[in-house]
C-alpha cells in the first residue's frame, strides 16, 4: 500500500512538473493560459521576421498574440496566421493589420481599426494583412545595386589612388603652398596701402575742399565782372588794330608810304650802300678827308 502511494505521488508529480513546464514555456512566449481570448484570422503575402507569439498591438497597447501560422491550402502564395485576441476585443469591419519588422528583426502586428463603421469582425471572417517595407526591404532592394556599383568604387579607388601618388599633385600642393604665400604677401602689401591710403585721405580731401573754395572765389569774381564792357572795350581794341593794319597797307600815309614804296625802298638801299663805301674809303684814305697843317 505504501508502494503504491509512492507511485501515485511521484506521477502526480510528474503530471504537476508537465503542465508547470508546458505553462513556463506558455508564458515565456507571452501566452496566457486562463486569460479567455477571441480567435482571429488574418493572411499575409509575406511573414518574413514573424513568429509564433509575435504580439498584436493597437495604439502601441498589446490585445493580442499570433498563436500559429500555415500556408494557405488553396493558395500557396499566402500564410494564414491564427491570432488570439483579448476577450473583450472586437474588430471593426474595414479594420487593417499590418506587419511592421524592426531593424533588429523583432516583428509587431499593427492593429488599425476603422472608426467609422459599428460593425465587427467574427472569428470565422478573414483579415487581409499586409507587410510594411522598412529598412530591411530597402537594403535586400539595394543589394543589386551596391554589387554592381563595387567594380565603379573600386575603379574610382584605384584612380585616387594612383592620382595620390602621383609626383605632380605633390608639385601642384607646394605651388598652391607658394601661390598662398604669395597671396599672404600681397595681402599684407595691399593692408599696409590702405592704411597709407586712409592717412592721406584726410590730407587730400581738405586739398580738395580748399581747391572747390578757391573755385567757388573764382567764380564769384568772374560772376562779378562787367562781361559785357571787357567784351565791348576787346571788340574797339580789335577793329582799332584792324584800321592800324589797313593804314599800314595802304599808301596814303608816310608810314604806308615807306612801307609800300618800292622806288623808296630802292634808294634807302643806295644811299646805305654809298654811306658804307664812303665810311671803308675814309678808314682806308683819311688824308684825303682830313687836311692838318703844323705852323
Amino acid at each position: 500500500m505504501n508502494k503504491i502511494s509512492k507511485e501515485i505521488k511521484i506521477g502526480i508529480a510528474f503530471v504537476i512538473a508537465i503542465f508547470l513546464l508546458y505553462y513556463g514555456i506558455s508564458f515565456l512566449k507571452g501566452a496566457s493560459l486562463f486569460k479567455p481570448s477571441n480567435s482571429y484570422i488574418a493572411v499575409f503575402d509575406d511573414i518574413t521576421g514573424l513568429t509564433q507569439s509575435t504580439p498584436v498591438t493597437l495604439n502601441g497597447f498589446r490585445v493580442g498574440l499570433v498563436s500559429s501560422m500555415e500556408l494557405d491550402p488553396d493558395n500557396r502564395k499566402s500564410v494564414i496566421v491564427y491570432l488570439n485576441m483579448d476577450k473583450g476585443m472586437r474588430i471593426p469591419k474595414g479594420s487593417k493589420m499590418s506587419l511592421d519588422v524592426s531593424v533588429l528583426g523583432s516583428a509587431t502586428i499593427i492593429l488599425e481599426t476603422n472608426p467609422y463603421t459599428r460593425e465587427y469582425i467574427s472569428s470565422t471572417d478573414t483579415i487581409k494583412g499586409v507587410r510594411v517595407k522598412g529598412m530591411l526591404d530597402a537594403a535586400g532592394n539595394m543589394l543589386p545595386q551596391v554589387e554592381q556599383l563595387i567594380p565603379k568604387i573600386d575603379s574610382i579607388l584605384a584612380g585616387l589612388q594612383a592620382l595620390v601618388n602621383n609626383p605632380a599633385l605633390s608639385r601642384s600642393l607646394a605651388d598652391i603652398n607658394q601661390i598662398t604665400g604669395d597671396l599672404a604677401k600681397s595681402t599684407k602689401q595691399l593692408n599696409s596701402m590702405m592704411g597709407a591710403l586712409n592717412r592721406d585721405v584726410p590730407a587730400i580731401t581738405g586739398n580738395l575742399s580748399k581747391m572747390s573754395n578757391d573755385l567757388s572765389s573764382v567764380s564769384d569774381k568772374i560772376n562779378q565782372m562787367d562781361i559785357n564792357s571787357t567784351y565791348k572795350s576787346a571788340d574797339s581794341i580789335v577793329k582799332n588794330i584792324q584800321r592800324l593794319s589797313g593804314k599800314i597797307a595802304s599808301k596814303d600815309n608816310s608810314l604806308g608810304l615807306l612801307l609800300n614804296d618800292r622806288q623808296l625802298y630802292d634808294s634807302i638801299n643806295v644811299t646805305i650802300s654809298n654811306a658804307s663805301l664812303l665810311l671803308k674809303d675814309v678808314r682806308q684814305n683819311p688824308s684825303r678827308y682830313i687836311n692838318v697843317k703844323v705852323f
